[in-house]
């Protein structure tokens, strides 16, 4: 079973023990084969169950009808089998594969996959530009009550929900109000999600 782990080995095994009775088996089963695929990598916990080696790889979790396969660098995937599911809202890079039963688990195609995936980590495959445009009256405001450093210092997903509320305002008193709160909340430590 697991060769690489961290301290979120029985963490993981106890997530898969409170799966959904139909996802335990389904959840045991990718475990195996992620492993089989890449003997070195590494299990963790971050999200639930994930993988990892030279950056995150995969990870997966149970929900009410089906099991979510996440490759974290899917974007850059070439997906020959059609497996990735159209979401009409994903994250940039991550794909995903829903397996509801064990016959959806095509071992041999899952092992491609997720070797494919260790490769493009191997090569420094890196996803879209993380860069922020942060408006130019935004930046001033951050730099004017001394919150640019904290702003700098969130995880990208605030700082781009703060750009994003700021910037979809449609009137233009939204906008401001918008930035007023936004310095308003950002100045009592409130990250944006």
């Amino acid at each position: 079973m697991p060769r690489q782990t961290t301290s979120a080995g029985p963490r993981v095994e106890a997530y898969i023990k409170k799966a959904p009775a139909f996802a335990q088996p389904i959840c045991t089963r990718l475990r195996e084969i992620i492993f089989r695929a890449e003997p070195e990598i590494i299990e963790d916990w971050k999200w639930g169950p994930n993988y990892s080696k030279n950056g995150m790889v995969c990870g997966f979790g149970a929900f009410k009808q089906h099991v979510s396969l996440a490759f974290f660098q899917g974007a850059a995937m070439k997906d020959p089998k059609g497996l990735f599911i159209q979401e009409p809202v994903a994250a940039k890079n991550t794909r995903r594969i829903k397996l509801a039963s064990l016959a959806d688990l095509d071992e041999p195609t899952l092992i491609a996959y997720i070797k494919e995936a260790v490769a493009l980590n191997s090569m420094g495959v890196k996803g879209p530009d993380r860069t922020i445009v942060v408006p130019r009256e935004f930046r001033r405001l951050l730099e004017k009550k001394k919150l640019k450093k904290y702003f700098d210092s969130l995880a990208y997903t605030h700082r781009k929900e703060y750009v994003r509320w700021i910037e979809s305002a449609k009137k233009e008193e939204t906008r401001l109000a918008r930035l007023k709160k936004s310095v308003q909340m950002l100045s009592q430590k409130i990250k944006h999600a």
